[in-house]
C-alpha cells in the first residue's frame, strides 16, 4: 500500500495517541480501503475480520457481498505494476460520532481470474468519493462510500494539484 497524501480541514483536536481526530479518521478511512483490497487479494475472504473492524452498516454489507461475489466468480485483486499512488482525503465535517470525508483517488488496481491469472479489468480511473464515517464502540468505521464523480485515466481531481 502507498502512503496517501492527506489533508485535514476541520478544526483539529488532539486524541490520547497524540494524533488529531482528523488524522485518526483519515487513517481509519484508508485502513478500510486497505482491508478491502487485502480481503479480495489471493483468494477472497468475506470472513476476513478486518472488514468488520473498518466498516459498518450498509458499507459493511456492500464489501462483504463484493468479496463473496469475487470468491464465487474466481476473481481477485492485484496491484498495478506501476501504481499512480494518488489518494487525497480531506475531513469535511465531524459532528459527534459521525464524520464526512472527501476523497480523490486514482483507482488502478487490477482484477484477475484467480485460476488463470487472466486480466479481467485493468482500467485506470479517477474517483471523487464522499465517505461517511461512524464511531462505533470508540472506533471510526466507514458507513458509506458514494461515488460523486468519475474520470477515465488520471484526471479530474487528481490533476488539481
Amino acid at each position: 500500500t502507498s502512503t496517501p497524501t492527506t489533508e485535514a480541514t476541520a478544526a483539529s483536536t488532539s486524541t490520547p495517541s497524540g494524533r488529531t481526530r482528523e488524522d485518526e479518521i483519515i487513517a481509519r478511512y484508508v485502513g478500510y480501503w486497505d482491508a478491502r483490497f487485502d480481503a479480495n487479494s489471493g483468494t477472497p475472504d468475506p470472513n476476513d475480520p478486518a472488514l468488520r473492524q473498518y466498516a459498518t452498516g450498509a458499507q459493511l454489507d456492500a464489501v462483504l457481498a463484493e468479496t463473496q461475489t469475487n470468491l464465487d466468480q474466481g476473481l481477485a485483486f492485484r496491484r498495478a505494476a506501476n501504481p499512480a499512488d494518488i489518494q487525497r482525503i480531506t475531513v469535511v465535517e465531524v459532528n459527534g460520532d459521525r464524520a464526512v470525508v472527501q476523497e480523490c483517488v486514482v483507482s488502478d488496481g487490477v482484477i484477475v481470474q484467480r485460476d488463470s491469472g487472466e486480466i479481467v479489468n485493468d482500467e485506470v480511473t479517477t474517483h471523487n468519493v464522499r465517505g461517511e464515517m461512524q464511531r462505533v464502540e470508540g472506533v471510526w468505521r466507514v458507513s458509506s462510500a458514494q461515488l460523486v464523480q468519475r474520470w477515465e485515466g488520471v484526471a479530474g481531481c487528481a490533476r488539481a494539484s
